[in-house]
């Protein structure tokens, strides 16, 4: 009876069409269960601290890791990567992205990444998703803080900007603000009295110029003379000789407050405050000659002026004045400047004379009398004499 079982088996099998279905699908989960388990590798996988022990029947790390319970993501980094073949004990190094959000002026990403600082996570992304955010773009966090799970990270876009302030030129970026955060940003502090070129309250775009000007007021108080005036007596002397001080008088002092407003260092108004006197001035007294005659060997000789002259001598027999005319007693030689050419004169100690000649030493008050002889002229020497121009 047992030996006619498998007769009977093989009977219905061959005489069933549902059998031969069951059989195959038996035979094929058979063939297929072998081969797993020929083909299972086992692998490990170090992810969050501690390692993991996985057996898979895939052939690369990425089909291993799928059929895994370890919620992995596709940003996340694994070592080696996913398209790397199974071998046995492999050791799979997995590194966790962390979720964050990203805003880039107004536009706003949720995104996951591997970045262990804010400035890699910002590079990583920016490639990612083509943004092209630079350096210099403004971030509200520090580019060397650790990235955080859910972090928001905010990254605005920087214009060129021109500063000019304290008597320098600074070519910077800035991100879209108003002119007083840009100040702020920069570090600027502004007093009650400075200017700035553009409004406060304007928003900066690209290519802007922000000129701040110090303004500065101070208030000086300063000393100055005040010059005393000269009073003029009339006195019993020739007209023309040099005054006689009669009271040097003195310059009095006055005391000014001013308030100076300075821009950029530069006096642009000047107020007065406060002036007084700290000393009246003393006139200074003169008495001014105001003869034009006087009295000589019984004669009045009348004159215009006087001139208090250095007074010399000379003899050249048979020669010739400047003018032409030849040598003779009463010629004498002047400056031309002071005393032209052709003038009568009178001379203290010599009596009348012509100016008719001229000499290279005699410059400004001096004149040079002509003598017969030359022993008269060493005579004379050298005189202050007083000369009256007729």
């Amino acid at each position: 009876m047992i030996r006619q079982i498998p007769v009977r088996f093989i009977h219905g099998v061959r005489t069933s069409r549902l059998a031969q279905i069951v059989l195959a699908t038996i035979i094929f989960l058979v063939i297929a269960l072998i081969a797993a388990v020929l083909n299972t590798k086992t692998l490990f996988i170090n992810i969050d601290g501690k390692t993991v022990r996985v057996s898979s029947i895939s052939r690369t790390v990425g089909g291993a890791l799928t059929h895994t319970l370890l919620n992995l993501y596709p940003e996340d980094i694994v070592e080696p990567d996913r398209n790397t073949l199974l071998t046995k004990d492999l050791v799979v190094q997995v590194t966790r992205s962390k979720p964050i959000r990203l805003k880039v002026d107004a536009q706003s990403f949720r995104a996951r990444t591997t970045g262990e600082t804010v400035g890699a996570a910002i590079q990583e992304l920016s490639q990612r998703y083509g943004l092209g955010i630079k350096d210099i773009d403004e971030i509200d966090i520090s580019r060397s803080d650790a990235v955080a799970a859910n972090m928001e990270i905010n990254v605005r876009r920087v214009l060129p900007v021109r500063i000019q302030v304290d008597n320098r030129e600074l070519d910077t970026y800035l991100a879209p603000r108003t002119v007083a955060e840009a100040l702020v940003k920069l570090g600027i502090t502004l007093e009650e009295k400075d200017k700035v070129s553009l409004p406060l309250d304007h928003i900066v775009t690209a290519g802007d110029t922000i000129k701040v000007v110090r303004v500065v007021e101070q208030v000086e108080t300063t000393q100055s003379e005040i010059p005393c005036q000269t009073v003029v007596q009339s006195a019993d002397f020739p007209v023309g000789l040099p005054d006689r001080v009669l009271n040097s008088g003195a310059n009095g002092l006055q005391e000014q407050t001013v308030k100076l407003t300075m821009e950029d260092g530069k006096e642009i108004e000047r107020e007065v405050l406060n002036q007084r006197i700290v000393s009246e001035p003393v006139s200074k007294v003169v008495s001014r000659g105001s003869q034009t005659t006087v009295s000589r060997g019984g004669n009045s000789i009348n004159f215009q002026r006087a001139y208090l002259m250095t007074a010399t001598a000379y003899c050249i027999p048979g020669g010739t004045t400047a003018s032409g005319a030849p040598v003779r007693w009463g010629v004498v030689a002047v400056d031309p400047r002071v005393i032209p050419l052709g003038t009568n004169l009178y001379v203290e100690g010599y009596g009348p004379a012509t100016a008719l000649d001229t000499g290279g030493d005699i410059r400004g008050n001096r004149i040079d009398l002509y003598m017969y002889s030359r022993e008269a002229a060493l005579s004379w020497g050298v005189r202050l004499v007083v000369v009256y121009v007729r």
